[in-house]
């Protein structure tokens, strides 16, 4: 609601405190193959942990993080995940229903939120299920996982993960601004 292209001020509801919201500088966009991935600044690269069961849905979405320019793995079950947790950060984690029958999607969605915060926070967990509507809020809040993408939606998967992670950066950055600001960071 607030304007993109200019500087605003409004006041906090709750303290009356003025704060002020600069414009967002407008430049060019580049080709798509000398695009930086979605906007992103972590000042390294962003990977991305895929476990996902089905073939044809696993080869969509790998195709999909690489082309917006993340480093894709793939895993078979929850032990390599947990595994690969160990030692990488990754910065998008895409989970199915179908992953590893055996121990099921809690093995992994466990472990990432029992990870130090410092961590998790930068992760952005996407479960892909056939259970709950795509952006379904208050289911993704229940689960701990960031954001829910319904099966049948999976063509639209590139500005689906786009957005989540766009969502996912800008809410940290906030966060994290705001613990600095408070001397906490």
């Amino acid at each position: 609601m607030i304007p993109r292209d200019k500087n605003s001020i409004f006041k906090c509801p709750k303290c009356t405190e003025k704060i002020q919201v600069p414009a967002v500088a407008q430049h060019k966009t580049a080709p798509a193959h000398h695009r930086k991935p979605y906007g992103f600044s972590f000042g390294e690269e962003l990977n991305a942990l895929i476990c996902i069961r089905n073939d044809g849905l696993e080869k969509k979405i790998v195709s999909t993080v690489k082309q917006m320019g993340l480093n894709a793995e793939v895993v078979t079950n929850t032990q390599s995940a947990l595994k690969k947790f160990e030692y990488h950060i990754y910065h998008l984690v895409i989970i199915d229903d179908a992953f590893d029958q055996d121990k099921g999607i809690s093995g992994v969605i466990d472990r990432v939120n029992t990870m130090d915060m410092s961590l998790r926070r930068r992760i952005c967990l996407v479960w892909v299920t056939n259970k709950f509507n795509t952006n379904d809020h208050m289911a993704s809040l229940h689960l701990s996982v960031n954001a829910i993408l319904h099966q049948d939606d999976i063509t639209h998967i590139e500005p689906f993960l786009s957005r989540a992670l766009l969502e996912h950066k800008h809410l940290y950055t906030v966060y994290n601004d705001s613990l600095k600001s408070a001397g906490k960071a």
